[in-house]
């Protein structure tokens, strides 16, 4: 899974007029290349045209959210509800208030504008008018047209066991995505993340082989529970991860994959901790810093 070099110190370039080294000393690995929301910092978050820029840039996966419509299709969205700050209604003016997805039909759903609004944390993101909301089977389909482009998916499910209101159970969750994982053979290529564990030990009992990722947002024992759980890959806020901390991953047969990584200092620390994998907004800069390809 990790993409390792047999050499002790790799300097690597970011791209520009400007180039600063990085020296990987401690593991002589270059971390994975994860694509937040597809290219969230340049495109649409969980739009097609994130995801093919991602892919062009060079990520080694797409991570993705999904929620479940009312009639049971599995949604991109990071949220449960259509925002009004980054969605138009069916008349392409803005949204009054928040909707539930699921409170509406895939095909309600798509008569939503969620393009043309500019996203003002992200201020060099393209707008693309009539992005509409899609599903993690149009997203299987359309990569299904470049199979030579290889490129894996992170799923994460937006439940919480906390929550009262809009949330699928647990099982029918997890069984719809992996119904169509199998349907589309993409079962070795994704796997499912889940701040609510409840998701990914349905998962691991409806297909054991199915990689899964615990992600974490506050301090606890980290390593130990992921492993705890069965599972081989630990998503943690960045600010929580120390050296310490990858290694006690790596010695209990666990990754490191921290969120959500945009800033070249951070990508430094990262790299020098030995994580496994990166997830961030800006997946060409990322590629580029790492001297893996070309910046455009």
């Amino acid at each position: 899974m990790n993409f390792f070099i047999p050499v002790l110190v790799l300097s690597m370039y970011l791209g520009g007029c400007h180039s600063t080294p990085v020296s990987i000393t401690a593991t002589g690995k270059i971390p994975q290349v994860q694509g937040h929301r597809g290219s969230r910092g340049t495109h649409p978050e969980n739009s097609i045209p994130g995801f093919e820029e991602a892919l062009e840039a060079g990520a080694n996966w797409l991570e993705l959210d999904l929620v479940l419509s009312k009639d049971g299709v599995p949604v991109l969205s990071h949220d449960p509800v259509i925002s009004p700050d980054l969605c138009l209604d069916r008349a392409k003016k803005p949204l009054s208030r928040s909707i539930p997805i699921a409170s509406l039909t895939f095909k309600e759903l798509k008569s939503y504008d969620c393009g043309s609004v500019p996203n003002p944390s992200f201020p060099d993101q393209k707008t693309a008018p009539g992005q509409t909301f899609i599903s993690l089977e149009d997203v299987l389909v359309w990569k299904q047209k470049t199979p030579e482009k290889k490129v894996r998916f992170n799923i994460e499910t937006k439940t919480a066991a906390t929550a009262k209101q809009f949330q699928p159970a647990p099982g029918k969750f997890v069984d719809s995505i992996i119904r169509l994982l199998r349907k589309y053979h993409q079962l070795e290529n994704s796997m499912i993340q889940s701040f609510d564990f409840r998701t990914l030990m349905e998962a691991k009992k409806l297909e054991p082989s199915l990689q899964l990722s615990a992600l974490f947002e506050k301090p606890e024992s980290v390593c130990k529970v992921t492993h705890n759980m069965g599972v081989r890959v630990a998503s943690p806020r960045f600010s929580l991860v120390t050296p310490g901390m990858v290694e006690e991953c790596h010695k209990l047969g666990v990754e490191v994959h921290p969120w959500t990584l945009n800033e070249e200092s951070d990508w430094r620390k990262a790299v020098s901790m030995g994580v496994d994998g990166i997830i961030t907004d800006y997946p060409r800069k990322l590629v580029s810093f790492l001297g893996l390809k070309e910046s455009k």
